[in-house]
C-alpha cells in the first residue's frame, strides 16, 4: 500500500473515530449522575425479592448507608465502565454498520435491509461483553451488597487461587452476552427505523419534539425484549447469587419465574424505562448528528 493511500484511509477513519469519542464522552458526563441512580435501584429491585416500593427502597438504602455508599453505591465502577465504553462504542455504532453494508453483497442488503445493523449489534455486544464483564460484575456486586465491604475481599472470598478469582469476576458472562446481543440489535434497529420515520430526507436534523418521541418509541421495544435477559444477568452477578451461579441460562430463567413469577422478568421496569428515555434523549441527537456526518443513509 502506497504512503498516500495509507494517509487517505487513516484520515478517513481517524477523524470520525476521534469525533465520536469526544462527543460520546460529553454525553456520558452530562447523563451519568442521573443514569446511575436509575441503574442502581433498577438493579436493587431485580436482586431483592421484596414487595417494597421504589420509594421505600430508596429511603431504606439511604438510612442504612447514606448517600455516597448507599444511593451512589457502585458509582466509581459505573464511571470506569461508561468512560471506557466511549472509546469504542460510538465509533463502532457509526462505522461498523457502514463497514458491513460495504462488505456484504448488495443483494443481501436488498433482501434483508436490517442485516448490517443486526450484525453490527452482535459484533458490538460480543466485544463489549468480553471486555466489560469484570467491571459489570463488580458494579452489580457493589449495588446489591447489604453493607459496604471491600469488593476485592468479597469476590476473592476463600478462593486463594487467581484462576478462581478470574472465574468469579466473569460470573454471568454468558447471560451478559445474550442480554447485550438482544439489547444492541434491538437498539440499533429501532433507533434507526424510528428516527427515519420522522425524516423527509437523510440530511434532515431532528427537532426536540421528534427526539423526545424517538426516545420513547425506542425505549418500549427495548424494555419488552431486553428486560428479562437483564434480570437474569443481575441474578448471576448480584451479591447473593448462590442459587443462580451454577445454573444454566434456561435453568436461571425458570428459577426467576419460580421465585418471582412472570412479573419477576420485568422487575424494575419503571426505572429502566425512565433510564432508557434519559439515555435515548441524550444519545438520539448524537447518533443522528454523527450518522449524518459519517454513517449510513436511510435505505431501510
Amino acid at each position: 500500500m502506497s504512503e498516500s493511500i495509507y494517509k487517505v484511509r487513516t484520515k478517513k477513519y481517524l477523524k470520525p473515530i476521534i469525533e465520536t469519542q469526544i462527543i460520546g464522552l460529553s454525553r456520558v458526563i452530562l447523563g451519568l449522575p442521573i443514569d446511575h441512580v436509575f441503574d442502581r435501584f433498577k438493579t436493587l429491585v431485580q436482586a431483592e425479592n421484596t414487595q417494597s416500593s421504589i420509594r421505600q427502597l430508596f429511603k431504606e438504602t439511604y438510612r442504612r448507608n447514606g448517600m455516597l455508599k448507599g444511593v451512589f453505591a457502585g458509582f466509581s465502577s459505573q464511571i470506569s465502565i461508561q468512560l471506557f465504553k466511549q472509546y469504542y462504542r460510538w465509533p463502532m455504532m457509526i462505522l461498523i454498520p457502514k463497514y458491513y453494508k460495504e462488505l456484504l453483497p448488495s443483494s443481501w442488503i436488498q433482501n434483508h435491509p436490517a442485516l448490517h445493523k443486526g450484525l453490527a449489534g452482535a459484533t458490538i455486544a460480543l466485544f463489549e461483553s468480553l471486555v466489560t464483564c469484570p467491571m459489570e460484575r463488580i458494579k452489580c456486586q457493589l449495588m446489591t451488597q447489604y453493607e459496604s465491604k471491600s469488593i476485592i475481599k468479597q469476590l476473592w472470598k476463600n478462593e486463594h487461587q487467581f484462576s478462581h478469582f478470574v472465574k468469579n469476576i466473569y460470573t454471568g458472562m454468558e447471560a451478559m452476552i445474550l442480554k447485550q446481543v438482544v439489547s444492541w440489535t434491538n437498539y440499533l434497529y429501532w433507533d434507526h427505523k424510528i428516527r427515519y420515520l420522522f425524516k423527509d430526507s437523510p440530511s434532515q436534523a431532528l427537532t426536540l419534539q421528534q427526539i423526545g418521541m424517538c426516545s420513547l418509541l425506542t425505549a418500549i421495544p427495548n424494555i419488552l425484549f431486553v428486560q428479562p435477559f437483564d434480570v437474569v444477568k443481575t441474578a448471576y452477578q448480584m451479591e447473593n447469587n448462590a442459587n443462580y451461579k451454577s445454573l444454566t441460562i434456561p435453568q436461571a430463567f425458570v428459577k426467576v419465574y419460580q421465585d418471582k413469577g412472570l412479573k419477576g422478568y420485568y422487575a424494575g421496569w419503571q426505572l429502566r424505562l425512565s433510564q432508557f428515555i434519559v439515555q435515548a434523549a441524550l444519545s438520539t441527537p448524537v447518533m443522528d448528528y454523527l450518522e449524518r456526518l459519517h454513517g449510513l443513509p436511510n435505505d431501510f
